[in-house]
């Protein structure tokens, strides 16, 4: 008698803390769960947001790309780099190359400096020639084209990356071998914002 009542106290008394490591390993799971849930959501996110880029990225490709066909783009430059390439940060707006129809214009401004533009630098123009487009297999677009003007005879080579609109063109100069390198973006003109200067040397 004495004996079983002795088991009967044991599990008296011992059973709340079964239940209690039972309901804290089971708290313990519950919160494992949670953290699961947690990153699994900041992923997802995460996700979204790389995915909304890649199609945004995507979007401004096709736009430069068929500013590209229709001849109606500027390339916003907000590095320049020289001959020895030295790297120049600029104005994307007043720092560019367009091509509009029949027209090219090639624009610097560089603040503090004196300029034929009034804007620190210099605006030529002239005409496209020789205009040619390659595309790799990679979908990378090579534009290449001639301008001849009073003031401009150069060959301009644009290089436009796959799933972007982030673009370099490098000016040659037909008279010396002074490159200029625009790097920016490629957005038809319509969305381009620049501020070109009317004291153009043509």
């Amino acid at each position: 008698m004495k004996r079983v009542l002795f088991l009967l106290l044991v599990s008296v008394f011992m059973l709340p803390a079964f239940e209690s490591n039972a309901q804290m390993q089971g708290n313990q799971t519950q919160t494992h769960y949670q953290e699961l849930s947690k990153k699994q959501i900041r992923q997802i996110k995460r996700d979204k947001r790389r995915k909304a880029r890649e199609m945004a990225n995507e979007q401004a490709f096709i736009a430069a790309k068929d500013a590209i066909q229709d001849r109606n783009w500027v390339l916003m430059a907000n590095t320049l780099y020289g001959p020895r390439g030295t790297a120049i940060p600029v104005s994307d707006n007043t720092n560019f190359i367009q091509f509009k129809g029949n027209t090219v214009y090639v624009q610097l401004a560089f603040n503090g400096i004196a300029g034929p533009n009034g804007l620190g630098g210099i605006t030529v123009q002239g005409s496209p020639s020789q205009i040619t487009t390659t595309t790799d297999k990679h979908g990378n677009i090579t534009y290449s084209f001639y301008v001849n003007g009073i003031a401009l005879t150069a060959q301009v080579v644009v290089n436009l990356s796959a799933g972007s609109n982030y673009a370099n063109a490098t000016v040659y100069p037909m008279m010396n071998s002074n490159n200029l390198t625009f790097s920016g973006v490629l957005v038809p003109t319509s969305q381009s914002g620049i501020f070109r200067s009317g004291f153009i040397s043509y």
